[in-house]
This record gives C-alpha cells, sequence and structure tokens, in this order.
C-alpha cells in the first residue's frame, strides 16, 4: 500500500465545510406492480453500468393455497423508468415448476440454481444450475451440484465464485451442513467449510457474502422437529490462499434484536458501508401456504434489521408508512444504493403484487472513510492510507467506504467518486 500522490484539485483545497453524508430518513417508495401476485419467487438484479438496473423475478407461487399454481412465469423491470416485461418461462423440473430457488448475479451474468417442485405429497429438489442469458432471453445448463439444495443461502465472493451455505436436501428430505461452491469461470464445484451449528443445517434461512465474511441466520433446523432457529453465525473465507476459496472459519455470534425470521428477504450483498439488510420474514415456519408447521398461521413480521460483520453490531430500521410487512422471499435486491422487495406473502395464503424500494437514509455515503458521518479532508488523508492502484487489495474494512465501483481495490475510479463526495454531488 501506498501513498496516494494526486494532490486535491483547487475547489478541493479551498473546500471550508463538511458535506453531510446523510441522505434523509429511510423510507419505502412503491413502484411499478408486478404482472401478477407472486411469492416465494427468485429475484436478482443487474447493474447494467449506465446508471440503470435491471430487476429479475423467476418463478414462485401465485395461490399459496394452491400448489397447481407454481408458476415458471418471469419477469424484468429496468429502473428508474422501465415497467415489467414478460422473460422465457423459467426451466421445468420434472414438467413441474419450481419455488424456494436463488437467482444470483456473478459478474453481470445471472444464475439460477436449487428449488422444488411440488407434485402432491411429493417434492422434489433440482440438481442442475443455469445460467439465464439476458440478452439471449434463454437458458444455459451448466455443471450439476453436489448436493441439491433448496431454501438455500448464496453468496458471491470476487464477483466469481457462487456460494450456497447449508439448505433443505429433497432426497433425504432432511437439512445439510454443505457449504458448496461453484467457479463461474470453470464450470467446477467444490466443497468449502461446512457450518458447525445448528446441525443438520438450516432451510429458510437468511444470509449473504459481504466483502471475504459469509453471514447466515435464523430459519428452521429439524432436529427435534420443525423448529425456529435464532442463531446467528458468521464464517471468515482465508483470503491468505490465494487461489483456495474453500477455507472458511466459522464463528457464533449473538442473536439479532427483534423475533427470528424464516424467508425473511435478505440483502444480496451489502451497503456502501458494508452492513446486510434483513427485511420481513415470519417467526412461525411453513412450507409453502402459509400455514404454519405447528398448525397456526404464520404472520410476516414489520421488521427492518442491518448487519455490520465487521463490528458485530445490528441495527434496527423504523419506518412509518403505508407498506404492508411480508414474507415468503429469497432475497432483496440491489438497484443502486437502495434495495428492492418484489413480491411477497402479506397475509397467510395471500401473495402481492407489490414492488417496493428501501432507502436506507442514515447510511453512510461512499467517501466517509473516518466514519463520523460527513465527508471531509479529514476523509481524504484516510484515503490516501487507502489507495493502492490497480492490482492491489483486498480492501480493509477502514478502507470499505471509499471502494465506491466495489472492484476490491482503492484506485482512480474510486478516487473521482471520492472527489465528487467531498464536492457534494
Amino acid at each position: 500500500m501506498h501513498r496516494l500522490c494526486i494532490p486535491l484539485v483547487a475547489w478541493a483545497c479551498m473546500f471550508l465545510g463538511p458535506w453531510s453524508a446523510l441522505a434523509g430518513d429511510p423510507a419505502w417508495t412503491e413502484l411499478a406492480s408486478l404482472p401478477i401476485a407472486v411469492s416465494n419467487n427468485a429475484v436478482t438484479s443487474v447493474d447494467n453500468g449506465d446508471g440503470t438496473t435491471t430487476i429479475y423475478t423467476f418463478m414462485g407461487i401465485i395461490d399459496p393455497l394452491d400448489e397447481g399454481t407454481i408458476t415458471p412465469l418471469s419477469f424484468r423491470l429496468t429502473l428508474p423508468d422501465g415497467n415489467w416485461e414478460s422473460i422465457v418461462d423459467a426451466p421445468l423440473l420434472n414438467g413441474l415448476a419450481k419455488i424456494g430457488a436463488n437467482a444470483v448475479t456473478v459478474a453481470g451474468e445471472v444464475y439460477l440454481i436449487g428449488g422444488y417442485s411440488v407434485d402432491g405429497f411429493s417434492e422434489t429438489t433440482e440438481h442442475r444450475l443455469f445460467r439465464y442469458d439476458v440478452d439471449a432471453d434463454s437458458y444455459v445448463e451448466l455443471a450439476e451440484i453436489f448436493f441439491e439444495v433448496d431454501d438455500t443461502v448464496t453468496g458471491v465472493y470476487l464477483d466469481r465464485y457462487l456460494y450456497t451455505v447449508s439448505g433443505w436436501h429433497g432426497p433425504f428430505n432432511d437439512n445439510i451442513r454443505f457449504v458448496q461452491v461453484y467457479d463461474t469461470q470453470t464450470d467446477g464445484w467444490s466443497f468449502a467449510s461446512s457450518i458447525e451449528q445448528p446441525l443438520p443445517g438450516l432451510f429458510g434461512h437468511a444470509g449473504t457474502l459481504i466483502g471475504d465474511r459469509i453471514i447466515y441466520m435464523d430459519g428452521v433446523n429439524t432436529a427435534g422437529g420443525f423448529l425456529i432457529s435464532d442463531r446467528v453465525f458468521v464464517g471468515q473465507i482465508d483470503p491468505r490462499k490465494v487461489g483456495d476459496v474453500t477455507e472458511v472459519e466459522w464463528v457464533e455470534v449473538d442473536p439479532h434484536p427483534g423475533l427470528p425470521t424464516y424467508r425473511a428477504a435478505g440483502s444480496q450483498g451489502g451497503t456502501s458501508d458494508a452492513k446486510m439488510i434483513l427485511v420481513g420474514g415470519t417467526d412461525n415456519p411453513y412450507n409453502f401456504d402459509g400455514m404454519g408447521y405447528n398448525g397456526a398461521p404464520s404472520f410476516p413480521l414489520d421488521q427492518i434489521l442491518t448487519y455490520d460483520p465487521s463490528t458485530d453490531e445490528w441495527k434496527t430500521i423504523i419506518i412509518e408508512g403505508k407498506r404492508p410487512p411480508t414474507m415468503d422471499h429469497r432475497g432483496l435486491v440491489r438497484a443502486g444504493d437502495r434495495w428492492v422487495v418484489v413480491g411477497g406473502m402479506i397475509a397467510p395464503g395471500e401473495t402481492t403484487d407489490q414492488v417496493w424500494q428501501l432507502t436506507l437514509g442514515s447510511t453512510p455515503l461512499a467517501g466517509d472513510l473516518d466514519g463520523n458521518g460527513v465527508v471531509d479532508l479529514a476523509d481524504y488523508a484516510v484515503f490516501q492510507e487507502c489507495f493502492t492502484g490497480p492490482g492491489g487489495g483486498p480492501v480493509g474494512d477502514e478502507c470499505m467506504a471509499g471502494d465506491s465501483d466495489l472492484d476490491g481495490d482503492i484506485d482512480l475510479i474510486d478516487f473521482a467518486a471520492f472527489q465528487r463526495a467531498l464536492a457534494g454531488g
């Protein structure tokens, strides 16, 4: 690491007052409604590199009281000005559509993993991995996963590796503890260090991968029944082992505030200040109809939390407004510096077509490297220490707010973004 040898431009040297890094109060904004009401749908987004983001939703269930309404219908929406449009149906499994799948974006490519089909009392978990070609509007089948999973947690590392963490394993009708890693460049799978607790594993849990930390929490544990878990774990991928992304050191941290969750919307990746977001879900697990395994109806939680894995710090976000709480989610998708909930269940057996965008106004903007809530000349001194140039990295926690393009390196692109932040633009 070396100091940045580029002086501040004249306007920055003359800059007298700090610019607030806060962007107002947290808020929900309603976006264009889906063509159908749906929940348990796989969701992801792609940053198009031109200031627009395309959100994708695949499959799901229209009427949770009728398994026959599990649908392959899929759609996309390009923000900020687009409307929902149909895309090709998602692949079927033995002639049936699926729920409980995950959509993941790696290096601008969209992948579909897992999910399960329902045929009466028979449920089958998907063993195939697909890449959705956003230009051709078609699917490419890739290498099969070692152990098929649904209701899993996924994460992306180095914009190359796709992780699946635990999940339901259809053939055994139980959870598995495996962490499986797919290399998008070699089309091959490997095993990473398995989760250590709770055993035999989880399904319907939430989590993500931020930097080199994997987070998972809550969900359902089948040991002793379909019981909800309130345990939270963080796994550290060993960044020293270049070329080996399978070594993970797991530690348990304290449970989060509020109620434990099942099928909450966990953020796909982290915020600009490397925090995970957790929205909604329920504290009463169910299969797909919204009726709990305990025979009581399940209701969504009006709960928003953020978690910083570097400090083990939780924060509860309170937003007053008209958005109804939701559950039965497969993820919270990124749209620039905002986050989007697509569909969901608003009551037992009742889905919604509503789409809501979350703005976390209290989240510091990129450039606040000393964490004091403003971007000022003190941050420039920190930025100098963080600057590495092309090929540098990895980005440490103290430099994360300066990595504006999230490429793992503090370089000239980030310096330009920092200058804009310092100028208040």
